[in-house]
């Protein structure tokens, strides 16, 4: 026993860095790159780290302690030399130096989001700018399923924020209906088909009156509605958070998909017509528009060029 116990130390101590990184309990954003300094990253319920803000034109080093500690804090340094931040995903090793090179960052911007798979031993980096829109899919909602699949057709936008353009909230009645497939479930779609960019919770099945997150991309995980009513969803794409609850239905008449009227008449009084990114219009405009009605319904009304 003791001899097998010396084996297992000694393989334990031979282990490469980049073995011992999977275990990253916290990870920093430090260097010249970094506004203030150094940011801690969010990790995220799949256990990768993710960091989303400001940075200057220069360098971003990724270290596993909040302050430099010679001989104990580890670096994750680009495997490739002159590797830049922004990129679908390059290779890092760790070290304890700290005069390796970090990521390059070439230009000043807001909205920096690069994010740490410690699984694959990867950063990948991008701008993050708001989607055009976002739509519910799913069997949970009306006529977004039949005994046999998801109707990509009938998704329903949600609304984006006039202020913040990562913010989005949609109105409507969601429940589990009868001779429909996966009864109860949806997810969130950034245009009217399926994918490239989509909205997931982290496990499949998460009753949405208690998600609080969203992984953006990731497996096709679903969540579930288990009570049937009216709901108000709101997401937010840049903290990647979202929030569910039910209203009153005697306050809140049901959201309805009417069909698409060719004709501004059959639209009926709208309380505030939007575009289908989200953004709002004085009048109906030529194309498909999305109208909330005073009744408080949500309508798609097609009108013609004249």
């Amino acid at each position: 026993m003791k001899k097998i116990q010396t084996i297992l130390l000694l393989i334990t101590l031979l282990l490469p860095a980049s073995l011992a990184a999977q275990g990253f309990t916290a990870l920093w954003a430090t260097g010249s790159a970094v506004p203030n300094g150094t940011q801690q990253l969010a990790k995220l319920p799949n256990g990768n780290f993710a960091f989303k803000g400001a940075l200057n034109v220069g360098e971003v080093k990724v270290m596993t302690t909040e302050t430099y500690q010679e001989g104990v804090t580890q670096f994750l340094k680009p495997q490739l030399t002159d590797s830049y931040l922004i990129n679908k995903g390059l290779n890092y090793v760790t070290t304890k130096d700290a005069s390796q090179p970090g990521w390059v960052v070439s230009f000043q911007e807001d909205y920096y989001h690069f994010v740490i798979t410690p699984n694959d031993k990867k950063l990948q980096g991008e701008l993050f700018f708001p989607w055009n829109e976002l739509l519910i899919a799913g069997s949970a909602i009306r006529y977004g399923a039949d005994n046999i699949e998801w109707k990509r057709d009938n998704m329903l936008p949600f609304v984006r924020d006039h202020e913040d353009p990562y913010l989005f909230t949609w109105e409507g009645e969601l429940g589990v209906y009868n001779n429909v497939v996966e009864p109860g479930y949806f997810k969130l779609e950034g245009q009217m088909t399926w994918g490239p960019r989509e909205l997931h919770p982290y496990q499949h099945g998460e009753d949405i009156l208690d998600a609080q997150q969203v992984c953006i991309g990731g497996n096709d995980n679903k969540w579930k509605v288990t009570k049937n009513g009216r709901y108000r969803i709101t997401v937010n794409l840049y903290t990647e958070t979202i929030h569910a609850e039910m209203l009153p239905s005697s306050s809140y008449p049901s959201q309805e998909v009417l069909g698409i009227s060719t004709t501004e008449g059959e639209a009926g009084t709208p309380a505030s017509v939007y575009d289908l990114n989200g953004m709002k219009r004085a009048s109906l405009g030529p194309g498909l528009n999305i109208i909330r009605r005073t009744d408080g319904r949500i309508i798609k009304v097609a009108k013609r060029k004249i």
